[in-house]
């Protein structure tokens, strides 16, 4: 008499919750949960997350990725892939991981995204900062209001790190620009939104290498999407400390994204105070 169990029929079940939806803006905490994970002849002991991130994500499972239920903030547009592995307390691993796909998509008319790179960082997913250090270079994005005049850090009219949220438009909140992340220590983003941009207006986009701390020159790309449409990405444009670039022209209604010349237009020095 022969008895026993099928190829594979012992291998514990990984299995990925998430109760945001496949489908989210830009910063939304994804709260990623393994507890559904089974093993028909033990209890779930061990978990290894890994995600796929689109090109300039550096963002990482919080606490870990050895957590049942880590947090998982994208930060940049695009598709994230999250796989799981789990281990029994017998040391079973499971025989295929589990997989959720999530697309990561603006929600707002205008969305810019500023990235970078700066190769003297060794380490760019790193955080930290303080007066007199940093973990990685500092590059920040501005978008310009016509009344500015092409100045940046005009204390009205630049929506930047040291004015986010300004008051620009006539009717409500939704016609101002917001400037919903800064980053101070490396790759970025730096994202800018704009929900029902004001009408017969034309706003620039600029981009400034406030401080290298040490790093070096960093290699700037910056991303404009329309009611969630890519309209353009310019890439790998390389910036020395101090370096102010003005990348795009933004017309509307018409939402016509344009380079700001045919090669970047790139002001060294460029400090305001």
């Amino acid at each position: 008499e022969l008895s026993g169990f099928g190829a594979g029929c012992c291998c514990p079940v990984a299995a990925i919750d998430l109760p945001e939806g496949d489908e989210v803006t830009p910063q939304t905490e994804l709260h990623l949960s393994a507890l559904s994970s089974s093993s028909s002849t033990s209890t779930i002991a061990r978990y290894q997350w890994t995600v796929i991130q689109p090109q300039g994500s550096v963002s990482s499972f919080m606490p870990s990725a050895e957590a049942a239920t880590p947090i998982f903030v994208p930060n940049v547009v695009g598709t994230y892939i999250f796989r799981l592995e789990v281990w029994d307390a017998q040391g079973q691993q499971s025989c295929a991981a589990a997989e959720r796909t999530v697309e990561v998509l603006p929600s707002d008319a205008i969305h810019v995204e500023l990235l970078w790179r700066t190769p003297g960082d060794i380490n760019e997913t790193d955080e930290g900062s303080s007066p007199t250090f940093s973990a990685g270079s500092d590059v920040d994005l501005h978008f310009l209001h016509p009344k500015a005049y092409g100045a940046y850090f005009d204390r009205a009219y630049d929506c930047y790190w040291n004015n986010p949220k300004p008051e620009w438009g006539v009717f409500s909140p939704q016609d101002n620009p917001r400037l919903d992340r800064d980053d101070t220590d490396g790759a970025g983003p730096e994202n800018l939104n704009v929900e029902k941009p004001e009408q017969n207006v034309r706003y620039q986009v600029g981009v400034h290498y406030w401080n290298d701390w040490g790093y070096g020159n960093a290699f700037t790309t910056v991303r404009v999407y329309i009611y969630g449409v890519l309209r353009d990405q310019w890439e790998n444009v390389e910036l020395r400390n101090d370096d102010l670039w003005d990348s795009h022209y933004i017309d509307w209604p018409s939402g016509a994204v344009t380079r700001i010349g045919s090669n970047p237009r790139i002001t060294p020095n460029y400090r305001a105070f």
